[in-house]
């Protein structure tokens, strides 16, 4: 017996490709939203470096405002770890490279910013070199200013593009002028 497949079967064929090419491709307010989220994460670890430690009347006091500094900093930089986990997959080309560089410069600021508050609640308060102790405690820190701080700089152009127009990451360029 044989069969044929008519006009019912080629529209079926037709919706099944139709179905199956939407399912390929993110929308741009998909990959806009994503690129939100990845700028999103970095935010809160900007928002709070920029913050700094509170002023104190005397080197003691300057070191433990310090070592809360930079311990809310790391704990920012947790958050921001834990955003980015939450993001899944990358619906633009070139997303997950740009996840692997926001999570590898996050984790290196993270070390830094727990190493250097290890080092500073480390330090003798009654030291006559407590200020000059402090400077050498925070250097993991610092050193950070000679790395890359654009984390947009390098990626795909499909994640710039996203990124161009995610409120997250304006303001995340605005930071950076």
């Amino acid at each position: 017996m044989r069969m044929r497949w008519g006009r019912p079967a080629a529209a079926a064929a037709a919706v099944c490709g139709l179905v199956l090419a939407g399912c390929g491709g993110a929308s741009e307010q998909e990959t806009v939203d994503w690129a939100n989220g990845l700028c999103s994460s970095y935010s809160t670890f900007r928002e709070a470096a920029l913050v700094g430690p509170a002023p104190a009347a005397d080197p003691a006091g300057q070191a433990k405002s310090l070592s809360v500094y930079l311990g809310d900093t790391a704990s920012s930089l947790d958050t921001a770890l834990s955003r980015l986990d939450e993001l899944g997959a990358a619906p633009v080309a070139g997303g997950d490279q740009a996840v692997t560089k926001f999570r590898d410069q996050l984790t290196r600021y993270r070390s830094a910013f727990q190493l250097a508050r290890t080092q500073v609640d480390g330090l003798n308060l009654r030291s006559s070199t407590l200020q000059r102790d402090m400077e050498g405690a925070v250097a993991p820190v610092l050193g950070l200013q000679d790395t890359d701080q654009d984390p947009l700089a390098g990626l795909d152009a499909a994640v710039t593009d996203a990124a161009a127009k995610a409120p997250a990451c304006q303001d995340l360029s605005r930071l950076r002028n």
